[in-house]
């Protein structure tokens, strides 16, 4: 993706262009959100846009992408799963990630925006699963805005060399805090069993 694609998208359409590309683009754009978040926070600091107003588009365009996820998997999922479901590969991802979202609740929710292809699976998914969308909200909403803001101030910060080195390694970082905390997780765990052995 050109970097400056971003921009065009703003100059021609305005903040309320982006934040249509933001959510529609979620669906339909195979381009990771850590590449235009960390783009837009980029040109940001090149005095390109007003920091607050961008941010605030940014967050509330994705926010409305996973919301838009979470409903057609509450209302519309039986029928999307279904469809899904008659490709193998498909079929083996939605069922792994029914069992995470069984497993981890909650902490699945907030852990798989941090995590590339995930973002909209997800949330379609807890929808699909009647999860409570109080709870939805409550949990990821602050999720999200960690989220961007984090990777809106590599961009803003840092430089254009940096954040293609960023992105590169983007996955495999995110992989390692994924391992350290499942063990840290799985620690717990342990520790809670035994002590209830213990008690008993």
């Amino acid at each position: 993706m050109d970097i400056n694609e971003v921009v065009s998208i703003i100059q021609e359409n305005g903040y309320f262009g982006l934040y249509l590309w933001l959510w529609v683009g979620a669906f339909v754009i195979p381009i990771p959100n850590e590449v235009i978040v960390s783009t837009i926070g980029f040109f940001t600091a090149e005095d390109a846009f007003i920091p607050w107003r961008i941010f605030l588009v940014t967050y509330l365009g994705i926010l409305t992408a996973v919301t838009t996820s979470y409903g057609f998997g509450r209302f519309a999922g039986h029928a999307m799963v279904l469809l899904l479901n008659k490709q193998s590969k498909t079929k083996r991802k939605i069922i792994r990630a029914l069992s995470i979202i069984e497993k981890y609740n909650t902490f699945a929710l907030v852990f798989c925006y941090f995590v590339p292809g995930f973002r909209i699976l997800f949330p379609f998914l807890f929808g699909f699963s009647k999860f409570s969308f109080i709870k939805f909200a409550s949990t990821l909403y602050p999720a999200i805005f960690i989220w961007v803001s984090l990777i809106f101030s590599v961009g803003y910060f840092a430089g254009e060399e940096f954040i293609e080195v960023f992105i590169k390694y983007y996955d495999i970082a995110i992989g390692g805090v994924v391992l350290v905390l499942m063990g840290y997780v799985l620690l717990k765990v342990r520790r809670s069993r035994k002590l209830r052995k213990f008690s008993h």
